[in-house]
């Protein structure tokens, strides 16, 4: 899913265009930590996909630079939203593989 520099600035309300390389590099971060959190990126649009990216990219923007940050689970919300999305994972999951098995 494309999560525009643009629309990332506006969540962390960020002016300019200075930043937006780092932008970029934090939105792939954010994408990698939920992919190893068991989060595909969806191939439609996922509002709370996105949400979860934006504010881990906010997280860790304002904590870039710091020896010690809190975890990102630890930002208000995120938790639940993961958990949301890592349950929506496992159920295509098991549909995917019950709809193979009952093909073959």
């Amino acid at each position: 899913m494309e999560i525009p520099v643009t629309e990332v600035k506006l969540y962390c309300r960020i002016d300019g265009e200075a930043e937006d390389d780092l932008l970029q590099t934090l939105i792939e971060a954010a994408k990698s930590y939920l992919a190893g959190a068991g989060i595909a990126d969806p191939a439609a649009d996922d509002q709370r996909y996105a949400l979860a990216v934006k504010a881990l990219v906010l997280h860790y923007y304002d904590y870039r630079g710091l020896t010690e940050s809190p975890a990102p689970s630890a930002i208000p919300g995120i938790r639940n939203l993961i958990i949301q999305l890592k349950l929506d994972a496992e159920t295509a999951r098991v549909m995917a593989e019950e709809a193979a098995s009952c093909g073959s």
